[in-house]
């Protein structure tokens, strides 16, 4: 179900609704990185209007299933995405008075509605984005995988000597020593 509202169905005073995003983007939006781990997402929508200016707030859950970037291991998780936008009138996003600092168009929270609809398909799909990691794990204190041996460190210990770290480029620093300068004498 593509997420719109209607313009004519919206008024001054706020209206709730509960409206449901197809997963399949995610297939093709952050396959690299995450599945789907739900059919819908479900959205709340609170909204109103005044003249032809649209005014939204959202709140988005999302499910994602993704393999964790240290120890390899299939982990889900869960995101909330909430914003804030506002739709202005068809030609109205460039209104203003030249100056790009009160123009519409300036503004990343501000897109505009075709008269008919507010698509919010879009919107949504890039707040559940910016709300993933890059590099996600499947808890904070993740031990990650033994260099040498490959062993899941979460599950055990697996006896391998610690490795130098000297293929770090701070390796030579660990080397360095600061010798106090001579104090003058009066």
């Amino acid at each position: 179900m593509a997420l719109h509202l209607k313009i004519a169905d919206l008024s001054v005073s706020p209206q709730q609704l509960s409206l449901h995003l197809s997963m399949d983007w995610c297939g093709e939006r952050a396959g690299d990185l995450y599945t789907a781990k739900q059919d819908q997402a479900p959205v709340a929508i609170t909204a109103s209007k005044v003249a032809e200016v649209v005014h939204v707030q959202v709140i988005a859950h999302g499910r994602f299933g993704f393999v964790c970037s240290r120890c390899a291991e299939p982990a889900e998780l869960d995101v909330c995405a909430a914003f804030d936008h506002h739709f202005v009138g068809p030609g109205k996003l460039d209104a203003g008075d030249g100056d790009a600092a009160t123009r519409f168009d300036a503004d990343p929270d501000v897109s505009e509605h075709d008269g008919l609809r507010a698509e919010l398909d879009e919107l949504v799909i890039e707040y559940l984005l910016l709300e993933l990691p890059s590099a996600p794990l499947c808890a904070e204190d993740c031990k990650g995988l033994c260099p040498t041996c490959g062993a899941n460190r979460n599950e055990s210990t697996c006896g391998c000597p610690a490795q130098p770290d000297t293929l770090s480029p701070w390796a030579q620093l660990a080397q360095f020593q600061v010798r106090q300068a001579p104090t003058a004498r009066p």
